[in-house]
């Protein structure tokens, strides 16, 4: 199994980081430590220094930047093979995430993977698959990152959703996965 870089965004997960780090720590139980994980932050909240501690993340601190430029400051930072960028930590992606990983051989079947969140209504779910949203699980192989220059660092909130419709522009592999 390849190493994978976890990346976090502190100023994206505002208040709800120290349970979205409870709960990838819960999940990558069964990894058996084959992740790194990187907490980003432009915040400099005083904090962010012994939560990182305590969950065994490098934090990466940076200026006051988009979430763009964040995300690939942390990826030149990242040792992995993979690039998984967890969206809304909520019960249903922790599950698909520490099952997902132990069984699967990215690369092989997909070069990028997505895990929607939760979406209500059948031309709703429709639309917004066209359009992922921010708040989605990304997971991306690192030589496609790289072979279309990563994320464009202008970019907010459509970080995310622009690096995956130049993935799918590019002829990518891309899954949408159910969990």
């Amino acid at each position: 199994m390849p190493l994978s870089s976890v990346i976090l965004d502190a100023r994206s997960a505002g208040a709800k980081l120290p349970r979205n780090l409870v709960s990838f720590e819960q999940a990558a139980r069964r990894w058996q430590g084959i992740y790194e994980l990187l907490l980003v932050d432009d915040t400099g909240d005083h904090r962010l220094p012994a939560l990182a501690q305590r969950y065994r993340a490098t934090l990466l601190s940076c200026g006051s930047t988009p979430l763009g430029s964040r995300l690939n400051a942390a990826v030149r930072a990242s040792r992995g093979e993979l690039l998984l960028f967890p969206g809304l930590a909520d019960r249903r992606a922790m599950n698909w995430l520490s099952h997902w990983l132990v069984e699967i051989e990215p690369g092989e079947q997909w070069d990028a993977a997505i895990l929607p969140v939760r979406r209500h209504g059948w031309l709703r779910r429709w639309w917004l698959l066209q359009r992922p949203s921010p708040l989605d699980t990304f997971w991306v192989v690192r030589t496609w990152f790289e072979r279309i220059g990563g994320f464009d660092p202008q970019l907010g909130s459509d970080a995310l959703p622009d690096l995956l419709e130049r993935l799918r522009a590019c002829q990518a592999r891309v899954s949408v996965e159910t969990a």
